[in-house]
């Protein structure tokens, strides 16, 4: 016996029905049956096509809903270990929804078909299905939850809906042979490390920027999307980006990793500039930031490495952690008078500023703020600095010149007790600048 076809006749299926088949191929279960037993198809281990109605022990779901269950798993901890290793092609027919971690760790599997009547996927559905090379979602699925999809770690193409409007923490999260995804118009979040460690994903598609910028990113350790090195606009490679004066707000790392952009206009309709916004954009040379910006959020820029100079229009009023965090090619900045911090790491690594100036404006400086800016060789620091964070001179070998506006008594009562200020460093005290 190699293929079964079980009649629409049939209802149940008994426990161990099927037990020690070792010839049997493929089985095909119509959905007129709504349940079956435990170990009903355990020991088929040449089983490699199978076509069911629902998933685990009874359509209605209720209880042991696992895809190992019919192979004698007591829970989907077990599935790898009793489905067979064979089973390569599964055919769901009949459900509304795919309940969480149902085909978790069924490394064997290399196709599996949803119908169109599934409106829901629960989390860690597919996560572990390592053999799977690709899936269709069909139109009825509005969210993709978390981990759903999370080391499929064959999965080179799917196809996301325009049905869906949200994708969850690490939903695909070490596909690491997905090389490129197409974002629909629907979708307004994408959640933490969705597509982390996708370490073959190199093009992200988008057919509407409007859509793109206003989309809701998380972040856990790294850009959903850090791996993602070129964005597509309708199948056109974008290069040089003007955002249209339609847009108020963008997203956080709306453009994170997007080595491939070279310039960026930002409209006046915009007021601030997000969290690693346009962090690890490479080959970004210049951007333009408009007078309406009032904030550069955490890592805004850090990672442009090609950046050479930007200006900070007088806006701006706080400049957030790792806003410029190496942007190795920065060789000079103006902060303006409107800034009243400079966030932790702000300019960390920044090896080729040469020199800055700090208005009086600004009351602290925060920690690591100029660490490992090797060409640094003076700073002018206002006597309305009130503290001076840890180690924010840290690794700048060649600052020798300290221009402080007040008294040396004002000096000393900054504090700055690991700011790491070398010894070698002269402090000149009541600069003026506009003499010098």
């Amino acid at each position: 016996l190699r293929v079964v076809t079980i009649p629409d006749s049939v209802t149940s299926i008994g426990e161990c029905a099927f037990d020690c088949c070792i010839s049997l191929t493929s089985v095909t279960i119509p959905d007129s049956v709504t349940s079956i037993g435990i170990s009903a198809f355990s020991n088929c281990s040449s089983l490699t096509n199978m076509t069911i109605p629902f998933v685990g022990a009874s359509k209605d779901g209720t209880s042991n809903t696992h895809f190992g269950y019919i192979f004698g798993a007591s829970s989907y901890s077990y599935n790898d270990d009793y489905v067979p290793a064979s089973l390569q092609t599964l055919v769901i027919t009949g459900v509304t929804s795919i309940g969480s971690s149902v085909f978790s760790g069924c490394s064997s599997l290399t196709n599996i078909t949803i119908p169109d009547s599934v409106t829901s996927i629960g989390s860690s559905a597919f996560s572990g299905c390592s053999s799977l090379t690709s899936i269709v979602i069909p139109n009825s699925v509005t969210s993709i939850g978390s981990s759903v999809f999370s080391g499929c770690s064959s999965l080179t193409n799917i196809t996301i809906p325009d049905s869906v409007m949200s994708i969850g923490n690490f939903a695909f999260s070490r596909c690491s042979s997905l090389t490129s995804i197409v974002i629909p118009d629907s979708v307004t979040s994408i959640g933490d490390s969705a597509f982390g460690y996708c370490s073959s994903l190199t093009s992200v598609h988008i057919t509407d920027l409007e859509a793109w910028c206003s989309i809701t990113f998380a972040a856990y350790d790294s850009s959903p999307l850090y791996y993602a090195k070129n964005l597509y606009l309708n199948g056109t490679l974008v290069t040089e980006l003007l955002i249209p004066d339609s847009i108020t707000s963008i997203g956080e790392y709306a453009f994170s990793g997007c080595s491939s952009l070279t310039s960026i206009v930002i409209p006046d309709s915009v007021t601030s500039i997000g969290s690693s916004m346009f962090s690890g954009c490479s080959s970004l040379t210049s951007i333009v930031i408009p007078n309406s910006v009032t904030s550069i959020g955490n890592s805004a820029f850090s990672g442009c490495s090609s950046l050479t100079n930007i200006t900070i229009p007088d806006s701006v009023t706080s400049i957030g952690n790792w806003a410029f965090g190496y942007c190795n090619s920065l060789t000079s900045i103006v902060i303006p008078d409107s800034v009243t911090s400079i966030g932790n790491s702000a300019f960390d690594g920044c090896s080729s500023l040469t020199s800055i100036v700090i208005p009086d404006s600004v009351t602290s400086i925060g920690s690591y703020a100029f660490r490992g800016c090797r060409s640094l060789t003076s700073i002018v620091i206002p006597n309305s600095v009130t503290s001076v964070g840890d180690y924010a001179f840290w690794i700048c070998d060649s600052l020798t010149d300290i221009y402080f506006t007040g008294t040396r008594t004002e000096w000393n009562a900054i504090s700055k007790s690991y700011a790491q200020i070398s010894f070698s460093v002269t402090i000149h005290f009541n600069y003026v600048p506009s003499e010098s």
